[in-house]
C-alpha cells in the first residue's frame, strides 16, 4: 500500500512539473516581442513584382551568354 502512495505521489508531482512547464512557456512566448534579426547573418526575403516584357527585353541573347551564377553563401560562412 505504501508503495502506491508513492507512485501517485510521484505521478502528480510530475503531471504539476509538465504543466507547470507549458504554462511558463505559454507565458514566455506571449509576453515577449520577437527579438530582431541579427545584422549581417540569416536570410532575408522581398516580393518584388517586374514586368515579363522588361525582362524578356533586357535579357538579350548576349547577355544570356555572359550571365554568370549569383554567388551563394556555403554552409559555416
Amino acid at each position: 500500500m505504501k508503495r502506491s502512495r508513492i507512485r501517485v505521489l510521484v505521478v502528480t508531482a510530475g503531471v504539476a512539473a509538465a504543466v507547470a512547464t507549458i504554462v511558463a512557456l505559454r507565458q514566455n512566448t506571449s509576453e515577449s516581442p520577437a527579438s530582431p534579426p541579427e545584422p549581417g547573418g540569416g536570410t532575408s526575403t522581398s516580393e518584388v513584382q517586374h514586368d515579363q516584357h522588361d525582362a524578356q527585353e533586357y535579357w538579350t541573347d548576349r547577355r544570356m551568354k555572359e550571365a554568370e551564377p549569383a554567388p551563394m553563401p556555403h554552409e559555416g560562412d
